[in-house]
C-alpha cells in the first residue's frame, strides 16, 4: 500500500506540473528578465533610491529605449514588410525562370523543384479561407493572452527583485550550516549565467540586426529593413537562426540580381565569421558555458515542449541545470577526497599477527651459545 501511494503521489505531482506548465513558464520568464535588469537596478540604487522605485525606473528606462527604437523603425518596417508580401509571387516567378534557364543540370532539376514546392506551400497558406468569427475570437484571445503573459512576467520580475533577499535567506536556511556557503555560491552562479545570457543575447541580436541592415542597404537589397529585422530576430535561435536569416536575404537578392546575391552571400559569411570569432567570445564570455552538444539537446527538448519560446529558454535553463549537476559532482568528489585523506592520516593496522604467549610453567630455551658450551 505504501508503494502504491508513492506511485500515485508521483503521478499526481506530474499531472499538476503539466496543468500549471504555463504558470511555470511565466515564472521562468520573469526570473530571466529580473536577472537581466538586476545590474541596472543596483546602479540606480547607488543614488539612494529605494528598491521598489529603482525597479520602476529600470522598467521605464528599458521600455522607453525599446519603445523609442520601435517608434522610428516599426512604420518603415511594416511598409517594407507589406511590399515584400506583395512581391513574393513575382520573386517566386523570377526564381523559377532563373533555375529553369540555368546551365547547371542540378539547378535546373533539383533547384526548380525546390522553388516550386516552396511556392506551392506558400500559395496554399495565402489562399486559405478568410478568418471566421471563431478564428477571429481565437486570434483576439491569443493576443490578449500574450499581453497577459507579458504583464504577468513583469509582475513576477518586480516582486522577485523586491523580495529576493528574503526568499534567498529562506531557501539557504533549508541547508545545513556546513553546506550553506556552497548553496549560496550555486545560487549566485545561476543568477550570473541567466542574466549574462539574456543581456548578451539581446546585445547580439541588436548588433547583428544593425550590421545586417547597413550591409543590405549598401548592397542595394530590396526590403533591406525587413530582412535586417529578420536577421536580428533569428539570431536568438541557436545554430539555424543565422542560416534562416541569411538564406532569406540571399533568395530575395537573387530574384533581383545575381551579383547582389553573390555580394549578400559574401557579406553574410563575413558577418557570421565576425560573430563567431569576435562578438560571441567577448559578449557571451562565461555567460552560459555549455558545450555545443548540450546546447543542441537542450534546444531540441525546449522546442518539442514549448515551441519557439521553449527554444529560447532552453539555453538558460540548461545552463542552470548544468551548474547544479557540476556542483553536485564536485561535492561528491570532495566527499571522496575527504574520505581518502582520512584513510591516509589514520594509523595503518598491523598486518602480521603477534606470536602467541608461552604456556605457563615452561622455561624459555637457552641461547644457542650456552647450549653449545654445555
Amino acid at each position: 500500500m505504501v508503494a502504491t501511494m508513492v506511485v500515485l503521489g508521483v503521478l499526481l505531482g506530474a499531472w499538476v506540473l503539466i496543468q500549471i506548465s504555463t504558470i511555470i513558464l511565466i515564472v521562468i520568464l520573469g526570473l530571466v528578465f529580473a536577472a537581466a535588469i538586476e545590474p541596472l537596478v543596483y546602479r540606480i540604487r547607488r543614488g539612494g533610491i529605494p528598491r521598489s522605485q529603482a525597479i520602476g525606473l529600470a522598467y521605464i528606462l528599458v521600455f522607453g529605449i525599446v519603445g523609442g527604437i520601435l517608434y522610428f523603425i516599426v512604420p518603415q518596417f511594416l511598409h517594407q514588410f507589406s511590399e515584400l508580401n506583395s512581391a513574393i509571387p513575382g520573386i517566386f516567378q523570377t526564381l523559377r525562370e532563373q533555375t529553369a534557364s540555368s546551365s547547371v543540370e542540378f539547378i535546373r532539376t533539383t533547384g526548380y523543384q525546390t522553388v516550386v514546392r516552396i511556392e506551392s506551400a506558400y500559395n496554399s497558406f495565402r489562399n486559405s479561407p478568410s478568418i471566421a468569427q471563431d478564428q477571429a475570437f481565437g486570434l483576439a484571445s491569443s493576443i490578449a493572452g500574450g499581453l497577459f503573459i507579458v504583464a504577468s512576467m513583469l509582475i513576477v520580475a518586480f516582486y522577485w527583485l523586491t523580495e529576493k533577499a528574503t526568499a534567498k535567506r529562506l531557501v539557504l536556511d533549508l541547508f545545513p550550516l556546513k553546506r550553506r556557503a556552497r548553496a549560496h555560491a550555486i545560487w549566485d552562479e545561476i543568477e550570473f549565467r541567466l542574466g549574462g545570457w539574456t543581456r548578451g543575447q539581446l546585445t547580439l541580436m541588436a548588433i547583428i540586426g544593425t550590421i545586417s541592415g547597413i550591409g543590405f542597404f549598401i548592397i542595394g537589397v530590396p526590403y533591406w529593413l525587413a530582412l535586417a529585422f529578420l536577421a536580428g530576430l533569428t539570431e536568438a535561435i541557436p545554430y539555424i537562426g543565422p542560416v534562416i536569416g541569411g538564406a532569406t536575404a540571399f533568395l530575395v537578392a537573387l530574384s533581383d540580381s545575381t551579383h547582389k546575391a553573390l555580394a549578400v552571400a559574401i557579406f553574410v559569411f563575413a558577418v557570421q565569421q565576425l560573430e563567431g570569432n569576435f562578438l560571441v567570445p567577448r559578449i557571451m564570455k562565461n555567460a552560459v558555458g555549455m558545450s555545443p552538444l548540450t546546447v543542441t539537446i537542450a534546444v531540441m527538448i525546449g522546442g518539442v515542449l514549448y515551441g519557439p519560446v521553449g527554444t529560447l529558454l532552453s539555453i538558460p535553463i540548461g545552463a542552470a541545470a548544468q551548474v547544479l549537476i557540476m556542483n553536485l559532482t564536485r561535492l561528491n568528489d570532495d566527499r571522496i577526497n575527504n574520505e581518502l585523506r582520512y584513510m591516509e592520516l589514520s594509523p595503518i593496522p598491523a598486518l602480521v599477527e603477534p606470536e602467541p604467549p608461552e604456556p605457563p610453567g615452561r622455561q624459555p630455551d637457552a641461547e644457542p651459545a650456552q647450549a653449545a658450551g654445555r
